[in-house]
């Protein structure tokens, strides 16, 4: 008969630990809806920060901003592996393989001003590291990017890196957003 209630006590204590733990998930999905809410596409912004396992984590307004730039870190790789593929599908046409190459310089570049940008955003530098991610989107050759693509948007890849293009922006929009936050 001993052993009732204590089973009892401990289903009762497993039920008050998987509410508690409900309720911290809740309260993250919260804080993390809260700073993505102002921007402008807060949907992936969301999508983002879940997809990173350290969204898990995130308590704090530098942990988001952080993730933030590293999904926009890891859209830049895929572009510049996008970029080679295109370049390397169509090398028989000179001025696509090179408008891709270029392309791929740039978000290339751009990985590594992106870098700078999360050193800056875990140095406390809120400022500079606005100013990396504004640098990693104005690279010249990201900028030329797109208008260079655009004679070719018919052809198979093409299209999808368009999308490719747009998300990488979205994703500046979003880490510049959350850093401006944090600047405040």
């Amino acid at each position: 008969m001993a052993i009732a209630p204590s089973l009892h006590h401990f289903l009762l204590l497993f039920i008050l630990l998987l509410q508690t733990r409900h309720s911290l998930v809740e309260a993250d999905d919260r804080f993390i809806e809260q700073m993505c809410r102002d921007t402008e596409v807060p949907t992936l912004c969301i999508q983002c920060i879940a997809s990173d396992p350290a969204g898990e984590k995130a308590d704090k307004a530098t942990d988001i901003a952080a993730i933030a730039i590293k999904c926009l870190s890891s859209r830049a790789e895929a572009l510049v592996k996008n970029m080679s593929s295109l370049a390397s599908t169509y090398s028989s046409d000179k001025k696509l393989a090179a408008a891709c190459e270029n392309c791929g310089k740039g978000y290339s570049q751009a990985k590594k001003t992106l870098s700078k940008a999360d050193a800056k955003l875990k140095g406390g530098d809120y400022d500079n590291a606005n100013h990396f991610v504004i640098l990693a989107l104005s690279d010249e050759f990201v900028q030329r990017c797109e208008p260079s693509l655009e004679p070719y948007s018919e052809k198979q890849g093409v299209y999808d890196a368009f999308y490719q293009i747009r998300v990488y922006e979205e994703l500046t929009g979003i880490a510049l957003a959350i850093i401006d936050r944090l600047a405040t």
